[in-house]
């Protein structure tokens, strides 16, 4: 027998996100669009300080957060400072916004206002220095570095905006963020750089190893909670990396400076297995060679 369902009025209330809005809200977000500072403030005011105002529950000021996040875009800073002064924000600055949109201003009010520019966007994203990394915004770039930005600040999962740089960013810039304190031993570089998709990838490849970054490191080996958590995935050397995608120049270099052809991954598999896995058979064989070669040399 099923049991009886409560009348909706007794279920349980939706967050205050999720509820029917005052227009307000929506009158706030058109002035954001189209800069109209007084009709914005007072709507604002209309909905979060008029005490005479009857709404079916307290207003509250997240709802102009998309309103916020408009003025960002518009580079709007008295709006911008508005909105945060009405405590919009409530200590979530949309710094993301700001960094796409280019708004230098509006990143320097943030800082004034406390903002920590190294903080991770998540527990697997790191700070906002990596969003202009993937874009190839030089200048963008430069300017989070000379306010403090840190290429090694880490989010849970030991990623750095350098990692994200090992994917895309131009070489130029990679060369900045180690002028720059970059440090090759954080961020699980060479993990990444193996992985890069462009014509420049074996030199970045090799400029990352020549400034020391460990070849036979298993990835998050030395990070054993991250480990724990993604072992079930696969996790192994750039060998192993490099040989599932197939990048013949960059496992015979690796190779060269001393890969281990015979290391196991977490899954118990050599690079030769992934190779072959996916059908690199000209890489293969160059792994079967080294296997045979590393082989004789350990039986001596």
């Amino acid at each position: 027998m099923q049991s009886p369902q409560l009348p909706p009025s007794l279920g349980p209330e939706p967050p205050y996100y999720a509820r029917p809005r005052p227009e307000q809200v929506d009158i706030c977000y058109r002035a954001a669009c189209d800069g109209d500072l007084d009709t914005l403030k007072e709507q604002a005011w209309q909905l979060l300080h008029n005490p005479e105002a009857a709404f079916v529950e307290q207003p509250h000021p997240a709802w102009l957060y998309r309103s916020l996040a408009e003025a960002i875009r518009q580079q709007n800073i008295e709006m911008v400072q508005f909105l945060l002064d009405e405590n919009v924000a409530n200590g979530d600055l949309p710094v993301e916004v700001a960094v796409r949109s280019r708004a230098f201003k509006v990143l320097e009010l943030f800082l004034q206002r406390g903002w920590d520019i190294n903080q991770p966007m998540g527990r697997n994203e790191p700070s906002v220095l990596s969003i202009p990394l993937c874009t190839s915004d030089k200048e963008m770039v430069m300017w989070l570095l000379d306010h403090g930005a840190n290429p090694n600040s880490r989010c849970d999962w030991d990623f750095t905006p350098t990692s994200y740089a090992m994917l895309a960013a131009p070489l130029e810039t990679i060369d900045a963020l180690f002028e720059r304190g970059a440090n090759p031993l954080c961020g699980q570089l060479l993990h990444y750089a193996v992985l890069r998709d462009t014509s420049d990838a074996l030199e970045v490849v090799c400029k990352i190893v020549e400034k020391g970054a460990p070849i036979n490191e298993i990835k998050y080996e030395k990070e054993l909670e991250t480990y724990i958590e993604r072992k079930p995935f696969g996790l192994g050397t750039p060998l192993h990396r490099a040989a599932e995608f197939g990048k013949k120049d960059v496992v015979e270099y690796l190779l060269k400076m001393g890969a281990d052809s015979l290391k196991l991954d977490s899954k118990g598999r050599t690079p030769r297995y992934w190779a072959e896995k996916e059908g690199f058979t000209d890489v293969a064989r160059v792994l079967e060679e080294a296997e045979r070669k590393q082989a004789n040399i350990i039986s001596m």
